[in-house]
């Protein structure tokens, strides 16, 4: 390892890649658990907008620096396209963290990496391995698991994880396509910004006064989703996608630790088997694709 492999104090490069994705981790798990305590007042529609505004501040000193040079695209159409499915698949995430179990949610949500090796191949034309087909066959297995058709009733929210996982699957291809453009500055910026608007007009129908705490604890949970995804795309700029994306996967028990110290929440014994079953299989498929990229 050369010194440019390293940082001040010594720190292997790598290894602070995976340091930050863990607490990116961390924070979105911390941010999932405010989502329950805002949408106990407010709308998740409400909650979702206050989620993005709260985040324009933390966007000026990006917007500031080189007096809005960040800003310039050609894009706009894709960016708002994208923002889009951040809309949508936001208000279906905190709707499901607002009525679920905060694990069980978090757990369908992961199923994001299965439904974009199916959108690759079927509508994407792209080449999967059989391998890779296994896998994805294998975390839907764990998808069975813990929602148990036929054994138990599934209640419509617990779609909406999985409904939201689909649209991120989507939000990956188009985020990858703008990359190619775009610098990791811009595309958070307009996501920010476009999403902040779009989830505010839309919530003005179900918008109340929030109370001064509920207000402060939304404050947080915009500043941890922030936190968390800046942590998450300065990992992935220092390392490898097959070094750190795995890593976001401890997010899952960080959830869980949360929900039991703050709500009391201890998911049943087949919730943890198919929570596991869906992250073994997940981390497999993203370090398969990220190795075939090499």
């Amino acid at each position: 390892m050369n010194d440019g492999d390293k940082i001040p104090f010594g720190i292997p490069q790598p290894v602070l890649a995976a340091l930050s994705m863990m607490l990116g981790a961390a924070a979105l798990a911390a941010n999932h658990s405010l989502v329950r305590v805002v949408t106990e007042e407010l709308h998740p529609l409400e909650a979702s907008a206050l989620r993005f505004l709260w985040a324009v501040p933390i966007m000026l000193p990006w917007l500031l620096r080189g007096r809005g040079t960040v800003l310039r695209t050609r894009r706009h159409g894709l960016h708002l396209a994208t923002a889009g499915l951040t809309v949508v698949m936001t208000v279906a995430f905190f709707i499901a963290l607002s009525q679920m179990p905060l694990a069980e949610a978090t757990a369908l949500n992961f199923t994001a990496p299965l439904f974009t090796t199916i959108i690759a191949a079927l509508m994407l034309k792209e080449r999967v391995e059989f391998v890779r087909w296994g896998a994805t066959v294998i975390g839907f297995i764990g998808v069975l698991i813990i929602l148990r058709p036929g054994f138990a009733d599934i209640p419509p929210v617990a779609l909406l994880p999985m409904f939201g996982a689909f649209l991120l699957a989507w939000w990956f291809i188009a985020v990858k396509r703008l990359s190619a453009t775009e610098s990791t500055a811009t595309i958070t910026i307009y996501q920010t910004l476009w999403s902040a608007l779009l989830l505010t007009l839309i919530a003005v129908p179900v918008w109340i006064t929030p109370t001064w705490a509920t207000l402060g604890y939304s404050a947080a949970m915009g500043g941890l989703g922030t936190t968390g995804i800046i942590f998450t795309s300065r990992a992935f700029s220092m390392a490898e996608a097959s070094i750190v994306a795995p890593l976001d996967y401890v997010r899952l028990p960080f959830i869980a630790i949360v929900a039991y110290i703050a709500f009391g929440e201890v998911p049943d014994g087949l919730s943890i088997v198919g929570a596991l079953i869906i992250t073994a299989s997940a981390i497999y498929i993203v370090r398969r694709a990220a190795r075939l990229e090499l």
